[in-house]
Parts: C-alpha cells; sequence; structure tokens
C-alpha cells in the first residue's frame, strides 16, 4: 500500500519531468517547469534587492544590462526575460539564479582587463541558466526529499517556501559540480564566438582567477588565517583552475579580428570604488577612516586589518584586538557616567576577574576624546598572557548618538602593547574637510610611461605592504609579468 501512494505520488511527477535540456536536445529530468523557473528566479530577485546594495552608476548598469542582453540573445534561450545586476560590494563573485537573473560583484568587475573578459564571465553565468544547471540540482533535491514545496502558489509569481530559498542558496553558494563548471566554460567560450568576442579571454580570466586565489593563500598564510577563496563561494566545488584552463585552450580558436575592447572597457572602470565603500570605512595609506562615524586611527605596519560588519579586527602573530562601538545615552553622560566607571562596570559584570589580576589602570584620554585603560595578567606556572581593555569616549557626533568605543586587545608581549597603545593613541575625529573629502579608494586609469615601474607605483600605492603584488592582479600581470609602454592600466588611489 505505501509503494502505491510513493507511486502515485512519483509517477505524474517523473512525466513534469520530461523535458528537452535547452543546450544538448536531449531529454533532461527536471521536476520544475519553465514558468516555476522564472518564478522561483524573480522571487529570488526580490530578496537580493532587498538585502544587497546596488551599484549606484546607470551608464555602468546600463552597460551591464545591454552587453548580457546581446549575448543572452545569442544563447541556447535568447526569449527568456534577462535581468543583469550589479551588486555594491567588495567580494569577488559573480553567480546567476533560474529564469534570466545574472549577478556580479563590484568586487569582481575591478578585475577584468577587457571587455571581452568581461563578456567571457558573464557568458559562463548564462550558461549556468540556459543549461537549467539550478534547476537539475534542485530536481535533484526535490527527489531525494520526496516532493519538497518550491513555490507557496504553483502560478506565475508565486514566492519561494523558505525550504525552497534556502535550496536556492546552497546550490549557488556552493557552486556546481565540476560537470557544470566545465560545461558553463565551454558554452560561455561559444557564446563569445557568436558575438564576435575573442573566445581566448575566457582562459585568459581563469588565469586572473588562479592568481587571485594563489595571492589569497600567500596573504592568509602570512596573516595567519583561513584563505577566503573559491569563485563562486568558498566551497566550490569548482576543478581546479589549471585544468580548466587547459580545457578551454584546446577549443579555443585564435581569430585576430575578434573583439577585445581592452581600451574602452577600463575606461568605464577609470574612477570606480575599489574595496570597502566609505560607509564602511576603509584604510588608505595605513589610516582607517570611517567617514560616517567621523572618526580615523593608525594601524601598524605590521599588523593586519580586516573591517567586519560588527567589529575592526587587527592582528599580530601573538596579539590581537577587536574594535566595537557601543551606543551611550545621554542621560547617562548627563548623570556623570564616566570612561573609567563605564569599564570598571561592564568588567565587573562578567566572570573575567576571577582569573586574570589587574596590574594597570589609567586614563587614556587623547585628541579630545576621554577614555580610560585596564591591563591585566593571567599568570600560570608555564604561560604568561595580557589583556587589555581600553574605552573611549565619542561623543562629538552631529549625525550619529554618542559612542563608547572598545577595545579588547589580547598578547603574549609587552613589547607588542607599546605598539597597540600608539595605534589606540592615535584614535581621532575626522575634520569636516577630511570627511567631505572622503571618497574611499578609487580606481585610476592611466598610461603606462616610460620609467614607471610596477615597484614604483607600489612604493606610493595607499594598498600596504602588498601593493606590488595586487597591483600586478589587478591587471593581469600577477605574478611577475610588466605593461608595455603606452599601455593602459589600473592603479589605486
Amino acid at each position: 500500500m505505501i509503494r502505491r501512494i510513493i507511486f502515485s505520488l512519483f509517477f505524474p511527477m517523473l512525466l513534469s519531468g520530461c523535458a528537452t535540456n535547452p543546450v544538448s536536445g536531449l531529454p533532461d529530468f527536471v521536476t520544475i517547469t519553465e514558468q516555476q523557473e522564472i518564478s522561483i528566479g524573480a522571487s529570488y530577485h526580490k530578496q537580493i534587492l532587498e538585502e544587497n546594495k546596488l551599484i549606484d552608476n546607470k551608464e555602468l548598469n546600463d552597460y551591464f544590462q545591454k552587453l548580457g542582453e546581446s549575448i543572452a540573445k545569442e544563447s541556447h534561450r535568447p526569449k527568456l526575460k534577462w535581468t543583469f545586476t550589479l551588486i555594491d560590494d567588495p567580494t569577488f563573485n559573480a553567480f546567476a539564479t533560474p529564469g534570466g537573473y545574472v549577478y556580479m560583484y563590484r568586487g569582481m568587475l575591478n578585475y577584468f582587463n577587457s571587455e571581452a573578459e568581461f563578456a567571457g564571465v558573464i557568458g559562463h553565468e548564462i550558461a549556468h541558466i540556459t543549461a537549467r544547471h539550478a534547476v537539475r540540482g534542485m530536481s535533484t533535491a526535490q527527489v531525494s526529499g520526496l516532493l519538497l514545496g518550491l513555490l507557496q502558489a504553483n502560478v506565475p509569481g508565486g514566492q519561494l517556501t523558505g525550504n525552497a530559498f534556502n535550496l536556492v542558496n546552497m546550490i549557488i553558494n556552493r557552486g556546481y559540480s565540476r560537470k557544470f563548471e566545465l560545461e558553463a566554460d565551454q558554452l560561455g567560450e561559444e557564446y563569445l564566438d557568436r558575438v564576435n568576442y575573442d573566445p581566448s579571454a575566457m582562459s585568459a580570466f581563469l588565469k586572473t582567477l588562479k592568481y587571485s586565489d594563489e595571492l589569497e593563500i600567500k596573504i592568509a598564510k602570512n596573516e595567519g588565517r583561513e584563505p577566503n577563496i573559491g569563485y563562486h563561494g568558498v566551497f566550490s566545488t569548482h576543478p581546479d583552475h589549471e585544468k580548466r584552463i587547459k580545457a578551454l585552450d584546446k577549443t579555443t580558436k585564435k581569430n585576430n579580428k575578434m573583439k577585445i575592447g581592452k581600451e574602452k572597457f577600463l575606461k568605464m572602470l577609470d574612477g570606480s570604488l575599489y574595496g570597502s565603500s566609505p560607509e564602511e570605512g576603509y584604510v588608505k595609506n595605513s589610516v582607517f577612516y570611517h567617514p560616517v562615524l567621523a572618526i580615523k586611527f593608525d594601524i601598524e605596519k605590521t599588523w593586519n586589518f580586516k573591517n567586519h560588519p560588527d567589529k575592526l579586527e587587527l592582528t599580530k602573530t601573538d596579539a590581537n584586538m577587536t574594535l566595537r562601538a557601543d551606543d551611550l545615552l545621554a542621560d547617562d553622560l548627563e548623570n556623570g557616567l564616566t570612561a573609567e566607571k563605564y569599564l570598571s562596570d561592564g568588567i565587573n559584570k562578567s566572570s573575567f576577574l576571577s582569573s586574570n589580576e589587574l596590574i594597570e589602570s589609567k586614563d587614556f584620554s587623547y585628541n579630545n576624546l576621554k577614555g580610560h585603560s585596564h591591563l591585566y595578567i593571567n599568570e600560570s606556572i608555564i604561560d604568561k598572557s595580557y589583556k587589555r581593555f581600553t574605552v573611549i569616549f565619542d561623543t562629538k557626533n552631529s549625525n550619529t548618538k554618542p559612542k563608547a568605543w572598545i577595545a579588547v586587545t589580547s598578547f603574549k608581549n609587552l613589547s607588542d602593547d607599546k605598539e597597540i597603545k600608539l595605534m589606540l593613541k592615535s584614535f581621532s575625529k575626522m575634520s569636516q574637510d577630511e570627511i567631505k573629502k572622503s571618497k574611499g579608494l578609487r580606481i585610476k586609469v592611466i598610461r603606462f610611461k616610460s620609467g614607471m615601474t610596477y615597484d614604483k607605483l607600489a612604493a606610493s600605492s595607499p594598498l600596504g605592504k602588498y601593493a606590488l603584488d595586487k597591483l600586478r592582479l589587478l591587471n593581469g600581470h600577477y605574478p611577475d609579468d610588466n605593461p608595455r609602454v603606452g599601455e593602459l592600466i589600473k592603479i589605486v588611489e
């Protein structure tokens, strides 16, 4: 009886799954109709628009949409309503969702060095949609989950169920199988050829992806952290970049008459934002600026800095510091709340004092900002470590609530404490002129002149100790290539 019930549920799904794959023309087992696919994509798109900031540049957005449409028209599914969206985020990634939706992060956009490279990645993402890779993955999950509901209403525009949204998220963020990725590479190359772009641009940008991962691994190792690598997500199952490059090189047909569009594309990028947006804070010449909160502080060159959504983090081999902001009540300040009392009350409410000894309590008021600092020691037979808690009151805000900036530092050697105090002592308010001029880091496109070298450009770059590697990667010259005189290149300023 149970078998009969399962068969009666499963058999209609088998019938609905007898679809023809748009790319291969062969029967394709999917449990989702094209109309459902379009509805899923539209629902997911709405969620993406709610959760992400888009690039506010009409010229660039129109360019992306127009170029994307021109490639999609030559794809295996030209009649879909294609939508191309640029997300204002420094993440190095791009992705596609069912039904004709392609997304690219600003962080990837800056690394293309020709229109053909840009078009190649667009073609790759279009290929994931034309070959129905996400839909096929969802269909497999539906079967294994026995009739998992995808839409709350089985009609166009129906909203995604919670399960379906999580499923789409998982498929996109984890990446596709090696087979699907290679297929998307090859289809992307085919679409480039159809619109008369040099198809070798596909493998050229794959080399940039490969070197991006190599540089990230190198930096992460030096910073003592896990690398954040993988186009299409950290947990991507992409085949090795080298294998993908070789697979493309076997099929690429060289044609000097095909479009590359290097100068046109680089001129389009001139002036675009690099890295974190000013609203999130950014590092320039070893100084962190946050124009919205109007604060700044120096970063010692031996320390690594990370700007997280909820905290600022600085690390060194045996030391780390985190900074967080806490809102202060005007009523508490009016009734005499001081930085010392705020700090003492906060520590007394924890169990920290049970195993740590206070060895220093000092006023920490600098740059017209009131502050206080405690230094603690934790000593055992075999080990000794220190912890410093510092609070700086920032009550001189015209546009935001008064803040308490809390710095928690852990270290093994008192020599590190000297650098920690130097950084915290530099904590100050930005001037109105600094706020007005604060535009973050920007891409500047220049013509490489005689006498220029990457070493000289890196020496004056705000990108810090890996400036040389980063500039080469940005221009497709990593690890040791150099531009020709007269060639356009990107720098950051």
